[in-house]
């Protein structure tokens, strides 16, 4: 089955998977096999002021919206472009007094969409809304709570003269948006800044040495001027060379991780137990836990605090990072790395994290010589 602008792959049956997307026609190393723009998209909460809620890219001076004074866009265009899915949003949040949390607002836009369009085939998708995944069976008591807590939280934002859903479709949508929704980064690629559902993307199974990766393309913002103001949209490229009828596959977590971690959060987040080859083998592990080695092999408890200290740094990175406080994660990653470089091995996973945040950070803060070689160290460690 494909529809338009989707002619270079086919939905099929996953054997154990349920389904699957694979390919038409043979693609080779960076090739995009398809882009897709946002079903539906939102901000998150903390960052609703500073990036533009159309392209998602990170400006110093927005416009605010002059009915809900919620919404930030980049210009007019922006702006433009936002109206169809703003809207509602604009009327409800104004009626509600305030903006509800990125979920709601996610939940919010999606059924907006269904009761213009139907909740049927949209264009260019290969599936529906309803024929996504909810997983909402296998939620655990904490999860049951939280997803309550939104429904009622949807209720109270939602409308009385939108159309009125039933209980089991809104849970649903909360459940497609806690398996499928996708982290939408600015355009530097610097950090996670809000979250999209994509149907078709979300056809792609997981496998842990995947032959496609998924790149966000916050759309061209040179040509705003111009008629060429392109959407906001992922795109699938391949990773390696995929022939005609190969499955298609991305890594829904950080392939770059040992297979315990990965197994653990696929579970966690995805409800399923992963049985490639590299989780039953343990492929790559021991590289991936490298330490030092030689005379000055170091004792198993400074390899344990060494690791301890690089996982605390990483929340920590990730804090500053979100906060757009790029001077703080440098200084984070250089005494990381002192601790690191004397116990760690260099394909040790940890290390290799850290020298990739700082060469991304340190080259969007023009430090290029530095950048250069944390760079070139990491590169190194990854072959």
């Amino acid at each position: 089955m494909t529809r338009g602008g989707m002619e270079s792959v086919e939905v099929f049956t996953s054997e154990g998977k349920g389904r699957g997307l694979k390919a038409q026609k043979e693609f080779l190393p960076g090739d995009v096999i398809f882009a897709e723009p946002a079903y539906a998209a939102v901000v998150f909460d903390s960052l609703t002021h500073v990036i533009c809620h159309t392209c998602f890219k990170r400006q110093e001076r927005l416009h605010r919206c002059g009915q809900c004074k919620f919404a930030y866009y980049c210009d007019r265009t922006c702006q433009r472009a936002a109206w169809l899915n703003h809207k509602n949003e604009c009327s409800a949040i104004k009626k509600h007094g305030k903006a509800p949390t990125e979920n709601i607002r996610l939940a919010a836009r999606i059924m907006w969409k269904i009761e213009r369009e139907g909740s049927g085939l949209a264009e260019d998708c290969l599936v529906s809304i309803d024929d996504l995944q909810n997983h909402v069976d296998s939620f655990d008591e904490e999860e049951k709570k939280e997803l309550r807590a939104d429904v009622e939280s949807f209720l109270e934002f939602w409308p009385p003269q939108s159309q009125q859903f039933g209980m089991q479709y809104i849970s649903h949508i909360f459940g497609v948006i806690s398996c499928n929704g996708f982290t939408l980064s600015d355009q530097r690629g610097l950090q996670a800044v809000g979250v999209g559902i994509f149907p078709n993307l979300c056809q792609a199974n997981h496998d842990c040495w995947p032959n496609c990766t998924v790149i966000f393309n916050n759309g061209n913002h040179e040509a705003v001027r111009s008629m060429f103001h392109t959407q906001m949209r992922i795109e699938l490229r391949a990773l390696s060379k995929i022939s005609p009828g190969d499955e298609l596959t991305v890594s829904y977590v950080d392939f770059l991780n040992v297979s315990e971690e990965r197994r653990k959060q696929l579970k966690k987040q995805y409800y399923f137990d992963c049985s490639c080859e590299h989780c039953k083998k343990q492929i790559k592990d021991d590289l991936m836990l490298a330490v030092k080695e030689g005379e000055g092999k170091p004792s198993a408890e400074m390899v344990k605090e060494v690791v301890q200290f690089s996982k605390d740094t990483l929340e920590k990175i990730n804090k500053a990072r979100m906060e757009g406080l790029y001077h703080e994660v440098v200084k984070l990653c250089r005494e990381c790395l002192k601790k690191q470089e004397p116990v760690l091995g260099d394909t040790n996973i940890y290390l290799l994290r850290i020298l990739s945040i700082a060469s991304e950070v340190l080259s969007y803060l023009q430090m290029f010589e530095e950048a250069a070689d944390y760079a070139k160290r990491m590169v190194d460690g990854y072959l």
